[in-house]
Order: C-alpha cells, then structure tokens, then sequence
C-alpha cells in the first residue's frame, strides 16, 4: 500500500467512525487508562494532546494496539509536529492554522486537522491544503446551529467540532454537518473524573449512539 493512500485510508477510517476520543490527563498512566478505556468500549480513533509530560510515550504505546488510528493534538509548531510523527501518529492536529504543520503532514502523507472559524478562515485553511478543519469552542459560537450556517455556503468543508460536545449533543453536531467529533467529556464520571469502567460504559453508548445514526 502507497503512502499517499495510508492517508487516505486515515482520514477514510477518520470520517466513517466519526468520534475522536481527545485523550487528556494529569500524567501517562492516567493518559493510557482513559484511551484503552474508550477502546476497549469500542472507539477506534484516538488523539493523544499535547497538554502533559511525557506524551510521546503514550502515542508510541497506543499506535501499537491493531486496528487503531492514534493521533497527536493540541500542536502549536511544527516542533511538536514533528515528534508526535516519530512517535507515531497518524494524523496531526492543530488549534490553528500552521502552514509549515501543513506542510510537514503533506510531506509525511499522514492528514492534517487544523483550527479554523470563519468562512474566510476555512477557506484560506482549505486553499493551504488542510484535510479537515477544527471548529473550537463550538458550543460557543453557536453550536450545531453554527456548524450548519457554514457549511450552507462551503459544503466541502470536512469540519471536527470540539469544545462543549459533550454525550448529550455530539449527535446534533453531526446531523448538522460536523464530519467528526471529538469528544473528552463524555467518557469521564459525573465529577468529571477518569475512571475504567465509566469510560468503557461511556464509550461503548457512543458507539451505539453513532450506529444507529447510521442507519438512518
């Protein structure tokens, strides 16, 4: 299989799943039980943030695990860009937009999720060749009201949602147009902590939630 269609094949598995569980915690340890957690319950794509030490270890460790595509966010430079790569992520995403992120993901042939909001700013986005563009906070400019505005005019924009997507809406983020969501909240315990078995629970209704999307 080429390298140019290993990143088609990502951003294929990417929008067919729909949820992006964003993997955040205090340390590793705590970083790895949240995302095998949402695994074991069932998600099948994982952004590992760039928000703790020692991240690379977590990335290296999770893009080992068979049929899982593991991602790097929270990516301010190219830098950070370039060692989320090495440990192994297949995709890469930014809370802005970086042309020199960009065009390391182009020559890497891995996709590239970049921040945008405006219609000028996913249209400048998707004219330097972004995959998909990251909406954040989206619950705060509108919500899935907002989402549907933007792609009445751009309906080739591929948008993630993030920010305030939680459980209880993530459906109405894609019924509006979103191509993917990621979602934090929505694994963790009611006092917003992180816990095995909450997560799997959480994770294995998401799934089910986005399978009966399907099917209309």
């Amino acid at each position: 299989m080429s390298v140019k269609l290993i990143m088609v094949t990502t951003l294929e598995e990417i929008k067919k799943n729909k949820v992006i569980a964003v993997i955040k915690a205090e340390t590793p340890d705590k970083a790895l039980e949240l995302a095998k957690g949402c695994i074991d319950g069932g998600i099948k794509i994982i952004e590992v943030t760039f928000s703790f030490s020692r991240v690379e270890r977590v990335i290296a460790e999770l893009a080992r695990i068979e049929g899982i595509v593991v991602g790097a966010g929270t990516l301010l430079d190219v830098k950070m860009a370039q060692r989320a790569l090495e440990a192994g992520a297949s995709f890469l995403v930014s809370p802005h937009t970086d042309e020199q992120i960009i065009e390391l993901a182009k020559s890497s042939n891995v996709p590239t999720i970049q921040g945008a909001l405006t219609s000028s700013e996913i249209v400048n986005a998707w004219k330097q060749g972004v995959d998909m563009v990251k909406i954040f906070p989206a619950s705060a400019v509108g919500g899935p009201s907002y989402i549907r505005a933007i792609k009445d005019p751009l309906p080739f924009a591929q948008i993630m949602t993030t920010g305030g997507v939680n459980y209880n809406n993530f459906i109405d983020y894609l019924e509006a147009g979103a191509s993917v969501v990621g979602l934090y909240s929505a694994f963790l315990t009611e006092d917003k902590k992180i816990k095995y078995d909450t997560v799997v629970e959480n994770s294995k209704n998401i799934v089910q939630k986005v399978a009966k999307l399907n099917k209309g």
